[in-house]
């Protein structure tokens, strides 16, 4: 049963009316069954996660605990049959290894096929589906602010801009492919830290890394402005994580030690099946 804060009985308003939908013996709103007139914080996390690493993992969690994100859906991507390679996994198995390394939180689900069906799917089709499977809640896309910046260039990009709200990662690459019109944005504009990317030392680490990747938001938002859209997005409050996909399968086929780079449960499945292992050579 949930009791009613008693100043909503006598008619007290508030500018935070969702106080007076909280019960009185310490439970939380997750611990509430849906409402329907709740609306949900769903988070996207798309790519082909070939294989899933702790950066991934790192990303969805600074989104849920910075922005109260209430579920993240994960999207592993179809590869075209051209891009395929024998060393790299199929999306069965990328599948298999994002449900292994995602099982202990239930708040973290994998789309379901259907969500990204075809091979020649854009993120529009993708983010489109799950708006119908999620009506009424507020969609955000958790992407590197490498990614972010293609953003422009996506089929249907103008429509996708409007349709969600971005949440960027800062990329350990973005400081030294940072185009001249970013460079110039930072110099003429105040960022919400009162500074440009050249004003902050090097050595003030995840600091810099913030402010640039803020300074590549700026850049994308006026990139879209021209295409008559008005793109939401926020900074991710962390430091940049300089681990990728490719990194770990060449270590793999060099039979190098992965741990803490993977989840655990990924390390055994990639140790089983033998993923990202070289050929043995013919004599």
């Amino acid at each position: 049963m949930i009791f009613f804060h008693p100043l909503a009985v006598l008619g007290y308003r508030s500018v935070f009316p969702t106080i007076f939908l909280r019960p009185m013996w310490g439970e939380t709103h997750k611990d509430l069954p849906r409402l329907p007139l709740c609306m949900e914080k769903i988070a996207i996390l798309g790519g082909t996660f070939d294989p899933v690493h702790c950066g991934h993992l790192l990303m969805a969690e600074t989104a849920v605990s910075q922005f109260g994100i209430d579920r993240v859906i994960w999207v592993p991507d179809r590869v075209p049959p051209h891009k395929s390679r024998p060393d790299l996994a199929s999306f069965q198995q990328r599948r298999a290894m994002l449900a292994l390394a995602i099982a202990d939180r239930p708040d973290f689900q994998i789309a379901p096929p259907e969500a990204n069906q075809s091979v020649s799917s854009f993120a529009i089709d993708t983010l489109l589906y799950l708006q119908q499977m999620y009506p009424g809640d507020r969609l955000h896309w958790i992407i590197g602010s490498d990614a972010f910046k293609t953003i422009p260039k996506w089929h249907r990009s103008a429509e996708i801009g409007r349709l969600c709200h971005w949440l960027v990662g800062p990329r350990p690459s973005q400081g030294d492919r940072q185009t001249e019109a970013s460079r110039d944005i930072g110099a003429t504009l105040t960022f919400e830290w009162g500074e440009s990317p050249r004003d902050v030392p090097i050595d003030a680490g995840g600091r810099r890394m913030q402010v640039e990747t803020n300074a590549v938001g700026i850049e994308v938002a006026a990139q879209m402005a021209l295409l008559g859209v008005e793109i939401r997005w926020e900074v991710l409050s962390m430091r940049a994580i300089d681990l990728s996909s490719s990194h770990i399968r060449h270590l793999a086929a060099e039979n190098r030690d992965l741990r803490y780079l993977i989840p655990e449960l990924v390390r055994g499945y990639l140790a089983a099946h033998q993923l990202y292992q070289q050929p043995a050579a013919q004599s």
